[in-house]
């Protein structure tokens, strides 16, 4: 889709723009209106199901007008409409209200909740069409993806929450293309969303984290209807001197990764949750669960997990003592518990604050130990199901075929009993194991 020379950091908006930016629902591949399309879908039930959530009240309480040209997601009989800028806040949170939206590896962080807010609002206000919004959404989804993948990791590991601080990039540039703004115009909206990148990763679970997605829908939004009016901003905020990058990435943008990716449509790399937690929990609840249906263990014969994740988990989604629902979204002993004790991990209604504080969900979270390997992939967990009871199974089974032909099974059989009750043995009575 793009040439082969070098971008520099103070051409980068201009080449997004020339590259992404003007894309029309033609020129997107089937695959990627099909996966954006899903996303769409996947975005709806999430946020309809999140417009019930506490956090949404409130928000809906502090900042809707009651009057205004966007609709706010909710139930038939409370539907509402509220200023552009509120719905893409409100509507914003609602859909990451239960974590339960969809990802991107590449991104970083999730890519629907920042940008289709955002649009929807910007499409009732200027009366866009279907296609319109498909191609601005893929838009926003590929520019954003494309930047979470330039600002490297550290930005992630310094504390930064991608779906906000790159997520309004995506909302400003799907924004900026249904308004038909032009290159000077994107490098504006561009500088101004970099102005307004914010959310810190010390706020998974609690009610801000979804708030960051609404930030990010509304403050990109605004970026590009003041970019349209004439508001400037550097473009090179995003990857120049003292610009994002620098301040809170490796230093600059990996530049290079933009024609390292320039043939591939990053919205079909999108991923969908079917485990209403964090995305990073998903790989060791499946494992588990493969675990325990395959071995028919219930969770009485489990005595201990143990997780082998990368290490970046540790600061993301192991929250070692939760106590709401919130919080066991954000942890790997929590989830490891759910699966095990029988609670429904694709359910919304298991993160609510009852199901993490049951008694036997509490004991067993101390049965899960997290361990770390840097040569894992963010996604991958290694999980062992230790059941000491199968285990003692198979050693006696082992006995018997090595001491078997030596005692004969009646001393055997009776050689394992004592050992059986080797803690119970007095003191005179342990040399008595020898002897058959």
């Amino acid at each position: 889709m793009t040439d082969d020379r070098t971008t520099t950091a103070d051409e980068l908006t201009d080449r997004l723009w020339r590259d992404y930016g003007q894309i029309t629902v033609q020129e997107i591949p089937d695959a990627a209106l099909e996966v954006a399309a899903q996303c769409v879908l996947d975005w709806f039930g999430c946020a309809v199901a999140g417009s019930q959530e506490p956090l949404t009240v409130i928000l809906t309480e502090e900042l809707a007008t009651g009057t205004g040209p966007a609709t706010l997601v909710g139930p038939p009989g409370e539907l509402a409409t509220t200023g552009m800028l509120q719905a893409a806040m409100i509507n914003g949170a609602a859909g990451h209200a239960l974590d339960f939206d969809d990802t991107n590896i590449v991104m970083g962080g999730h890519p629907t909740v920042p940008v289709l807010p955002a649009l929807l609002a910007l499409a009732e206000t200027v009366g866009a069409s279907g296609a319109q919004v498909l191609s601005a959404f893929v838009v926003g989804l590929e520019v954003e993806s494309r930047l979470g993948d330039m600002i490297g990791g550290d930005h992630y590991a310094k504390g930064w929450h991608k779906t906000s601080t790159i997520g309004v990039f995506g909302a400003a540039a799907a924004a900026c293309h249904v308004l038909g703004l032009d290159e000077v115009q994107f490098g504006h909206a561009m500088g101004l969303a970099a102005s307004n990148a914010a959310g810190v990763k010390a706020n998974f679970g609690t009610m801000t984290k979804p708030y960051h997605a609404g930030h990010a829908a509304e403050r990109g939004l605004l970026a590009a209807r003041l970019a349209a009016r004439g508001f400037t901003a550097n473009p090179e905020a995003v990857g120049g001197n003292q610009s994002l990058a620098q301040a809170a990435g490796e230093g600059a943008l990996r530049l290079g990764r933009l024609q390292t990716m320039a043939d591939r449509w990053l919205t079909t790399d999108t991923l969908f949750k079917y485990h209403a937690a964090c995305y990073l929990t998903h790989a060791g609840i499946e494992a588990t669960s493969a675990i325990m249906d395959e071995q028919r263990l219930t969770a009485a014969e489990v005595d201990q997990i143990t997780l082998v994740v990368h290490p970046s988990l540790d600061d993301v989604c192991n929250i070692q003592f939760p106590t709401t629902g919130l919080e066991a979204k954000f942890s790997l002993r929590a989830t490891q518990a759910f699966a095990v004790n029988g609670v429904d991990t694709t359910s919304v209604e298991a993160y609510e604050d009852g199901p993490v504080n049951k008694p036997e969900v509490q004991k067993f979270i101390d049965k899960v130990t997290v361990e770390f390997d840097e040569s894992l992939a963010t996604t991958a967990t290694r999980a062992t199901v230790t059941n000491l009871a199968a285990q003692r199974h198979k050693l006696e089974a082992k006995f018997n075929g090595l001491a078997g032909p030596v005692l004969g099974g009646d001393h055997v059989t009776a050689v394992v009993d004592r050992l059986r009750g080797f803690a119970d043995l007095a003191d005179d009575s342990v040399g008595a194991i020898l002897r058959w």
